[in-house]
Parts: C-alpha cells; sequence; structure tokens
C-alpha cells in the first residue's frame, strides 16, 4: 500500500486484521495458567483493540523452560552460521512485506502518526540485516606464548536472555534486543509493554515462518510486576536487558540480585540537551527544523529526546523564534490519517503526566513560548510546548517529560553550556552545534553522554545508527547497545588453554 493513499485505506486494513490474544512460548501460542486479561487500547479512540494475557510467573518459568531446552540442545546456537544468518536476513525481508501491517499495528496500538511508524519499521528491518551480516564478523583471539601451551579467547553465547521493553517503539525495540541476542546464538524470552504487546507477538510468530526454531524466541505477555518481575527474579536466565524508566531499572538491580546475580545491560531515562553555538547564527531557520525533529519526534515519546535546548546568548532570542514557528506546524492529528506527522500521547496516564509537568513549569516561573496543550482532534493529542527562561534547578529542566515539552536556557559561553548540559542526573545522548573544529572536540570529550552528536552542517546527511555501540551514563543506565560492541554485549568470553 503505498502512502500516498487515504486514511480509508489504513481503515479498512484496521478493520481487517487479526489480533493475537495468547503467549507465544515453544513456537506457538499458548493459553496462560491465570484466566486474567487486560485491554490493548488504541489511544486515539479509546477502544480496546485486543484483550491479552496479564500473564503469571508460572508462564514465565514455562517460557524459560522452552528457551533453555532451545539453547542446550544447541537447535540454535550450533546452527552452522551461514543458516543463521540466512533466517535472519528473511525474517527481515518478511518485515519489509508486511511494512504496512507493522506501521498500521504501531499506530493502532500507540497513536503514532502511520507514516511516521514506517521509519521505525526500515530501523527494525536494518538491525535484523545488521546483525545477521555481523554473526561471522565477531572473533575471539590468540594470545602469544612459548611453544609448550596454546592460549585462546572464545566468544560464546551467554545463555537465555530476559528482555524487557518499554511501548514507545514497539517492534523496534523488540528487535533492538532480539537482533543481536539471536544473532550471537543466544535464546530470549521477551517481555514487551502491556501498552504495547502486539508487535512483539508479530514479530514471534514471523521469525518461525523465517526459519527460527521453537523456542528460540518467546513473548510472554503481561504486568511489570508479574512477568517483568518474574523475568528479572527467575534464577534461570542468564542476562536480563531492558530499556525504560531509572526507577524500573534499579528495581530489576535489585531483583537480578536476589536471585541469581545475572548480569544486566539498562537503558533507562534522559534528559538529552541540544547545544546552539553562537558561530551557527548564519543558518538558524534551517537549523530550526532539526532542532524540532529532534525535540518532539514521536511526539517527545523517547529517551533520547533533545528536550534541554542550550542557545549562546547572543542568537538565544532569534533561535528560540525559528523554533517555535516550526514547531507550530507539528499540528496533532488523527494517526491514520497519511497526511498528519504528528499522532496522539500514548495513554491517558502519559497524557496526564505531561500535562502536570506543563502546569510544573508554568508555575516554578518559565516563560511559555508556545502552549500545545490547547485544543486537539483526538482525546490524548498534545501539540509541542516551549518554555525558555528555563533554569537547571526548574522540575522541567531536571526530570524526564516523555512528552513534547522543550525547555530553553541561555549559555553565557562555552563553558556555562557545557556546565548546563552535564547539570543532570541522565547521561544518554547529546547534540552540538557549531562551525568551529575546537569547540566540537572540546564539546565531544567533555559532555557526559553515552552518544555525542556534533553537527557542523544542516546540510549533513544520514549517521552512524547501527555502526556505532555506545555506553549510557548515570542514571541512563550502562551496557552497550548498538554496533560489533552491542553483539559481544550478548557474548561470554571464555579462557581456553592448551598445553
Amino acid at each position: 500500500m503505498s502512502l500516498t493513499q487515504k486514511a480509508v485505506d489504513w481503515e479498512g486494513m484496521a478493520q481487517r486484521l487479526q489480533w493475537p490474544t495468547e503467549h507465544f512460548i515453544d513456537g506457538g501460542f499458548v493459553r496462560s495458567s491465570s484466566p486474567e486479561r487486560f485491554d490493548t487500547i488504541n489511544p486515539a479512540t479509546g477502544e480496546a483493540l485486543a484483550r491479552l494475557p496479564v500473564g503469571t510467573e508460572a508462564d514465565v518459568d514455562l517460557a524459560v523452560k522452552a528457551a533453555r531446552r532451545a539453547f542446550e540442545d544447541g537447535r540454535w546456537r550450533n546452527r552452522p552460521i551461514a543458516e543463521r544468518k540466512a533466517i535472519l536476513l528473511r525474517a527481515a525481508d518478511l518485515i519489509e512485506a508486511r511494512r504496512e501491517e507493522f506501521a498500521l499495528i504501531e499506530a493502532l496500538e500507540v497513536g503514532k502518526a502511520v507514516t511516521n511508524a514506517h521509519a521505525e519499521i526500515a530501523m527494525s528491518m536494518d538491525w535484523l540485516r545488521y546483525y545477521a551480516e555481523a554473526i561471522d564478523k565477531v572473533y575471539g583471539a590468540v594470545a602469544p606464548s612459548d611453544g609448550s601451551l596454546f592460549a585462546l579467547n572464545l566468544i560464546e553465547p551467554r545463555g537465555v536472555c530476559g528482555a524487557i521493553v518499554p511501548w514507545n517503539f514497539p517492534l523496534a525495540n523488540a528487535v533492538m534486543k532480539a537482533a543481536p541476542a539471536l544473532a550471537a546464538g543466544n535464546t530470549m524470552v521477551l517481555k514487551p509493554s502491556e501498552v504495547a504487546s502486539l508487535s512483539a507477538l508479530r514479530l514471534a510468530e514471523l521469525l518461525i515462518e523465517a526459519g527460527l526454531p521453537a523456542g528460540v524466541l518467546n513473548v510472554v505477555t503481561g504486568l511489570g510486576r508479574s512477568v517483568g518481575s518474574a523475568i528479572a527474579r527467575h534464577a534461570d536466565i542468564d542476562l536480563l536487558t531492558f530499556t525504560g524508566s531509572t526507577a524500573t531499572g534499579r528495581a530489576l538491580m535489585e531483583y537480578a540480585g536476589q536471585s541469581n546475580g545475572k548480569p544486566l545491560m539498562l537503558e533507562c531515562g534522559g534528559k538529552s540537551p541540544q547545544i546552539v553555538c553562537a558561530d551557527m547564527a548564519d543558518e538558524l531557520e534551517r537549523l530550526a527544523g532539526h532542532i524540532v525533529h529532534d525535540a518532539f519526534w514521536n511526539q517527545g515519546q523517547w529517551c533520547s529526546a533533545r528536550t534541554r535546548l542550550i542557545v549562546a546568548s547572543e542568537i538565544h532570542d532569534d533561535v528560540v523564534e525559528a523554533v517555535a514557528a516550526v514547531a507550530k506546524t507539528l499540528t496533532p492529528g488523527e494517526p491514520l490519517d497519511p497526511d498528519s506527522r504528528f499522532g496522539t500521547i500514548s495513554t491517558q496516564a502519559q497524557f496526564d503526566k505531561i500535562l502536570g509537568y506543563v502546569a510544573t513549569g508554568k508555575r516554578e516561573g518559565a516563560t511559555t513560548v508556545l502552549d500545545g496543550a490547547a485544543g486537539s482532534p483526538c482525546a490524548l493529542s498534545l501539540a509541542p510546548t516551549i518554555f525558555s527562561d528555563v533554569s537547571p534547578d526548574m522540575t522541567i529542566a531536571r526530570q524526564e517529560i516523555f512528552g513534547p515539552v522543550l525547555s530553553v536556557m541561555r549559555a553565557d559561553n562555552l563553558d556555562d553550556a557545557i556546565a548546563k548540559a552535564n547539570d543532570t542526573e541522565y547521561g544518554l545522548s547529546a547534540t552540538v552545534w557549531t562551525h568551529n573544529a575546537p569547540v566540537a572536540f572540546r564539546m565531544a570529550r567533555s559532555l557526559r553522554a553515552g552518544r555525542v552528536a556534533v553537527r557542523t552542517s544542516v546540510d549533513a546527511k544520514g549517521s552512524t545508527g547501527i555502526a556505532l555501540g555506545a555506553e549510557p551514563c548515570g542514571a541512563s543506565g550502562f551496557g552497550v547497545e548498538k554496533g560489533l560492541d552491542g553483539l559481544r554485549a550478548y557474548c561470554r568470553l571464555r579462557a581456553v588453554e592448551l598445553y
């Protein structure tokens, strides 16, 4: 289906969708041990899409046992590398063939504009293809020794991996965990968010169709207090990977310690800065579009959103005016409208939380440049909100809002910009705009963030995307994702000495 077709085509496809309604364990759908269920809701309409099992500790245990059998008997890890690669590449091709269906699921389940959802589907295909091709590109090492000893390192899969993913990019988050884990030869038990579980269930089906053996990827739906804690506490899970809030990440650390002390990889909250240096004054009109994208993509519901805009005092007012002008064009629309580029907030709870932060910003004295809470076509729609005259101690500058709210701060000089950028407990990502090479190098080394983008031109295209791994700082978590190092994170290093 072409992206230029009318909304009625998406609505017609939506009416024909058949939703999965059970856990996916050991190669097929399995009924939960409990009759309790929850609704997954379309945020644009408030209507229930499907009723899914809440999930229990027994369900998690069943999935872990299936994953353990699949790991121990070698049906996946001992499969020839060429065959594992072919299966993951075939899975990417199947996603591509069904990209409209996956985009529609994302739009219905989390309220994103269906046209924007295609970018997430493309990312998911890219991750699968990258890690499929990376399978045979991670090597061990041979240590120098005398003639009586042959010493080497072997890189091996860890075993059964548990993965807990959030709702903002349902398919991409599931693939971001599953692709490197499976490429390394592991098996997995995946818990999607209760807000958005349907993409992960579809992914599991699709992987089986691509040739993945039963039991290698299992999906258990449910709530964090039941399924999430059971995965973290399970003594037969060898590694836990999580993307979500900092508070939940720290709770998972406790649960892991209470069980078998399994290692964790955590990508938690963010409050990422975007610094605009005075030498960018000649490109402000075009620069504003990039700033708005990086702050408000996916309605601001992404952990790396650059929600703290730090601007050199000399150009502060001009930047604020330019950014506000572009942000005004982001009008919330119906997610299935092919002309819409800005969807809804994903849940009522998140909507209320964002409004609470907006009220706090006003109460604490920030200047409202743009108020996105006024008027909307859908129940949970919010247009961008921009605050200026924000100080680093204000709540909106310190806490992760996870919505379309941008806080603008002045920087008197380079040192002030760096200090304000680093004045946060988080350290996920950062962006710097400058034409000045010495400033660029200084910023790259001075900012406390796992991933720093130093941009010298608004015309620059592309990024390293998947190719470079990065590890967050501070309250944003730990553990490497993306790149070959992201594949190694799902591997164990074994030392072997032959005498």
